[in-house]
C-alpha cells in the first residue's frame, strides 16, 4: 500500500509518499481499500503543528475516507466485502488502504460517488452542524468566509435553503462561483472597507451569524453585527496572530454579541441526523458540490495550494492502487 506521511511538522514540503505492505483488519476492524480521501483545514493544521490531536510527528495524514470493503475482521458484522463506507479515522486516510474500526464506518447509498461522500463526510456535517447550532432562520442575515471553499460552500446553500439572506466573503476572482450557488452579496475581505457593500445589503438589521473560519479579530465584521448575533469560529490560519482589539469589546458588550468556538468532536451525536439530512438532499439534487480530484502522489501540491487560498469547492485526494 501507498501513504503519505508527515515527516516532521512544517510546510507541504514534509509530506512525503511511502509504501509498505497491505495490513489486514484485526478484530472488530475493516481493510477499506480508499477511492477517496478529503483533504480539509485540520489536514493543514495538523502538519504545521496546530493541531492538538496530533501532538507529535511523523504522523500519518488523512482524517477522512470513503471506499471499498475488502476484507473483515473477527467480530465484525452488518459489513460485507464489496460494501461502500465512509469514515472519520484519527491519520493514515491519504493513502490506498486503511484499517479502521467496523464502528466508525458509515455505509454509504447505493450509487453514491466516493468523491462526492467524503464532501458531505467532514464539510458537509460541519456546514449543517454550525448551522442547526446558530438557529440560523428565516430572516436572518448571514455572513460566511471562505464562500467558495468545501465547507463555505455547502454552509452558503443550507443557510439559503432555510430562507436567510447570505453574504458570501471570497476573493473577488469567486465572485460569480459564490453567487452561482445563492449568495445574495458578495464581498472581498482583502479589500479595504468591504464592509461598507455588506452593511448597504443587509440594512439595518445586519448580521445575526457570522461563520468564520479564519479567525482574524481585526476584521471589520464587528460592527456589522447585530443585537444578540453570533461569531461563531470554526477554523484559524496559522498565521493570524491577532488579538481581539479594545474597541471590538465595548460593541459586543452593547450588542450582547456571542464569541465563540465550533469543533465537530463536541456534537458528534448530531452526526447521524446531520448526514441522514445531507444525503436525502443530495438524492433529491437539492445540495450540489464542486469537487476536484487530484492523484495522491500531489498531496503537498494540494496542501500549498489549499493554504495559500487558490482552490474551491472540495479537494479530494484519489488513490491510484
Amino acid at each position: 500500500m501507498k501513504f503519505i506521511e508527515a515527516s516532521k511538522f512544517g510546510g507541504p514540503e514534509v509530506l512525503t509518499v511511502m509504501e509498505a505492505p497491505t495490513p489486514t483488519p484485526t478484530e472488530g476492524a475493516l481493510l477499506v481499500e480508499i477511492k477517496a480521501a478529503g483533504v480539509n483545514y485540520a489536514d493543514i493544521m495538523a502538519r504545521a503543528g496546530f493541531y492538538p490531536q496530533v501532538p507529535r510527528a511523523p504522523f500519518l495524514v488523512g482524517f477522512e475516507i470513503a471506499g471499498v470493503v475488502k476484507s473483515i475482521g473477527k467480530g465484525v458484522e452488518g459489513f460485507k466485502e464489496g460494501d461502500s463506507v465512509a469514515a472519520i479515522i484519527q491519520g493514515g486516510g491519504c493513502a490506498t488502504h486503511a484499517v479502521i474500526p467496523a464502528a466508525t464506518a458509515i455505509p454509504l447509498p447505493a450509487g453514491l460517488d466516493h468523491a462526492l461522500a467524503v464532501a458531505v463526510l467532514v464539510q458537509g456535517v460541519t456546514a449543517y452542524i454550525l448551522l442547526e447550532e446558530a438557529k440560523i432562520k428565516e430572516g436572518d442575515s448571514v455572513l460566511v468566509s471562505a464562500a467558495g471553499g468545501g465547507l463555505g460552500n455547502i454552509a452558503v446553500q443550507l443557510a439559503k435553503a432555510r430562507g436567510a439572506k447570505v453574504v458570501g466573503l471570497i476573493s473577488k476572482s469567486k465572485f460569480e462561483v459564490v453567487r452561482s450557488i445563492g449568495a445574495d452579496h458578495v464581498a472581498d475581505p482583502d479589500h479595504a472597507g468591504w464592509a461598507r457593500s455588506v452593511k448597504e445589503a443587509v440594512g439595518e438589521k445586519g448580521i445575526q451569524v457570522y461563520l468564520d473560519s479564519i479567525g482574524d479579530f481585526r476584521t471589520e465584521a464587528f460592527p456589522l453585527l447585530s443585537q444578540c448575533s453570533q461569531w461563531i469560529i470554526f477554523g484559524i490560519r496559522s498565521n493570524m496572530r491577532n488579538a481581539l482589539p479594545f474597541e471590538a469589546i465595548p460593541v459586543m458588550i452593547e450588542k450582547n454579541i456571542t464569541l465563540r468556538g465550533f469543533n465537530l468532536e463536541g456534537s458528534l451525536h448530531h452526526v447521524p441526523q446531520a448526514l441522514s439530512a445531507l444525503f436525502k438532499l443530495v438524492g433529491e439534487g437539492k445540495l450540489k458540490f464542486e469537487v476536484t480530484k487530484y492523484p495522491l502522489c500531489e498531496a503537498a501540491k494540494i496542501h500549498q495550494l489549499f493554504e495559500a487560498r487558490k482552490t474551491s469547492g472540495k479537494l479530494v485526494l484519489v488513490p491510484s492502487n
